[in-house]
């Protein structure tokens, strides 16, 4: 049975473990932020849907995890985080080689309370904030004094990474195929003459569900994608062959205008870490 706003790639499978998550942090994580320890599965695992009574950033150091909050998804590659909000309902699944840290913060206490979820980038500065908030031997102040500064770095990233699924019945066929299958070719034209809808209605569906036109959701998705595959290793051309591109040059030029990197940069930088 489909889970609403997720889509079919995102079904229970016989080679990932599905678990039920635990949404009530330890009351030592309230007073101020505190970051877990680092965690590694050995094998791929998703999280049943749920909320956290407080915020949290999730980071990933290595391998992928995907992040479904409400009607967003978002692939986390290694040095990219997601902040999510308390009370937001979210679930998760990590590649088998993943390596991911999650921090708490006090929707009480806490001075900073973004309502949205949103990317960020894990530069070192940031990364070593995170680290020393894993000490256990820090006072309160001091947790405050860290969680001072890690909001001052705590920026959106120029890379938007999620893409937003629609809800009209109209283009969730459309959503479903592509989540599925990114490398499927069909225009907007030929999905309008199939499904028996207009293409301007199609395109105006798009933009006011998601946000962006039909040929910019489907490029995100093929992102997405890619950013799995080239973390597990695979090439540039056969990766571009997946996702549906001709010509391996012009995947390089639409991974590039997301990323502002090309997919062999991106890929030797994941191999690394």
């Amino acid at each position: 049975m489909r889970t609403a706003g997720l889509p079919p790639t995102w079904q229970r499978d016989s080679n990932t473990a599905v678990i039920e998550p635990d949404v009530s942090p330890p009351l030592a994580l309230l007073p101020a932020a505190r970051t877990l320890p680092r965690q590694e599965q050995g094998h791929a695992v998703q999280w049943e849907p749920h909320s956290h009574p407080v915020s949290q950033l999730l980071s990933v150091q290595r391998g992928i995890m995907k992040l479904v909050v409400e009607r967003s998804i978002w692939v986390v590659p290694p040095h990219f985080a997601v902040w999510v909000p308390a009370g937001i309902v979210h679930t998760s699944r990590i590649s088998a080689d993943c390596e991911f840290q999650a921090t708490f913060f006090s929707e009480r206490e806490s001075f900073l309370r973004p309502r949205d979820a949103y990317g960020v980038t894990v530069t070192p500065l940031l990364q070593e904030l995170l680290s020393r908030l894993q000490a256990a031997d820090l006072t309160q102040m001091q947790r405050r004094n860290i969680e001072r500064v890690l909001f001052d770095n705590l920026t959106p990233t120029s890379h938007d990474l999620r893409v937003r699924m629609p809800r009209d019945q109209r283009i969730l066929p459309i959503a479903d195929v592509l989540s599925a299958d990114p490398g499927d070719r069909r225009s907007l034209d030929e999905w309008a003459a199939s499904l028996e809808v207009s293409s301007k209605t199609l395109a105006r569906i798009f933009q006011n569900e998601t946000g962006v036109s039909f040929h910019s959701w489907r490029q995100l998705v093929r992102v997405q994608s890619a950013l799995e595959q080239l973390s597990h290793g695979q090439s540039v051309a056969l990766v571009a062959r997946s996702l549906g591109y001709a010509q391996t040059s012009t995947f390089i030029d639409a991974f590039r205008r997301v990323l502002a990197m090309t997919p062999g940069q991106y890929r030797a930088h994941a191999l690394m870490s």
